[in-house]
């Protein structure tokens, strides 16, 4: 399952059916993985003829919750539901939630600078709500620590002050990204097209690949980007692709974030060079 926020920081999310690989949480059927001996968990896929998913219970990185009943008895799932009961549908989803708390600030800063960014000066801010600091974002270094159990409603209502340059002596709870991860994030979980107007009439250029791990390319994404290295393209051209119209929006909307697109229109950088006020610039939208 996929998160999928609303634009508005004060939202609450929504969940979306995702490619297994993909998904920010996973929900297993407990009545069909079974327990290998080695360790790995083995689960078939009912939907397609496809041998049997491989899990490392150790290695896993998301959320995941399991199904009752359990098939295997030596499976310790964190968490099990009952899929029939809507209310405990709902009380997973909230957990997920929770545990998925880092990812849901990382966008939520994301919507704030992706409002604000175009009436800030290229410094050091400060996000504070009710005197608590939630953040620190460094535009001339490109990078946020943030607090990680920073709210929504918290930084929705929290104050922007410049600071100075120094990010020391910050809480051992602070977390530090940089801005194309944040950025990153905020793209690939919205429910609106974050693109601007002209990547939808002109021909789009793939400038270089983008600097997020590789882990993060989608299926998707990955195609899009073999699309744009045979030479410029059209979103119309890239939909005939039979990607979905939504996901190729968030798709190219990460690329022009981690600045890995420009427009045959011109130079449509998301950010200005370093030294140079960004409320003389704004964004190019």
């Amino acid at each position: 399952m996929l998160g999928f926020l609303p634009y508005e920081p004060g939202s609450l999310p929504a969940w979306r059916v995702a490619r297994f690989e993909e998904a920010d949480a996973w929900c297993v059927s407990g009545q069909a993985a079974q327990l290998q001996d080695d360790g790995v968990l083995a689960i078939p896929d009912s939907r397609r003829a496809a041998p049997p998913l491989q899990l490392q219970l150790e290695a896993v990185d998301r959320p995941m919750a399991f199904t009752t009943p359990l098939a295997s008895q030596e499976i310790e799932p964190l968490t099990t539901f009952d899929p029939e009961s809507e209310r405990a549908v709902q009380m997973v989803l909230k957990k997920f939630e929770v545990w998925l708390q880092p990812l849901r600030a990382q966008y939520f800063l994301g919507a704030l600078l992706y409002q604000t960014l175009g009436g800030l000066r290229n410094a050091v801010y400060e996000v504070v709500h009710q005197s608590v600091l939630l953040a620190v974002v460094d535009l001339p270094r490109r990078r946020v620590d943030y607090r990680v159990d920073a709210s929504p409603v918290q930084l929705e209502q929290a104050s922007w002050t410049q600071r100075a340059a120094s990010t020391d002596g910050l809480p051992p709870r602070f977390k530090r990204a940089g801005l194309v991860e944040v950025m990153w994030q905020f793209a690939q979980h919205s429910a609106v097209d974050l693109l601007p107007a002209v990547y939808h009439t002109e021909l789009i250029r793939l400038v270089r690949p983008p600097q997020v791990p590789p882990s993060w390319l989608k299926e998707s994404l990955r195609t899009v980007l073999q699309a744009l290295a045979a030479g410029p393209t059209s979103m119309a051209q890239l939909q005939k692709s039979g990607l979905n119209p939504g996901q190729l929006a968030r798709d190219l909307a990460g690329l022009y974030f981690d600045g890995a697109i420009t427009t045959a229109a011109g130079d449509m950088a998301w950010l200005p060079s370093a030294n140079v006020l960004l409320s003389d610039r704004g964004l190019l939208f």
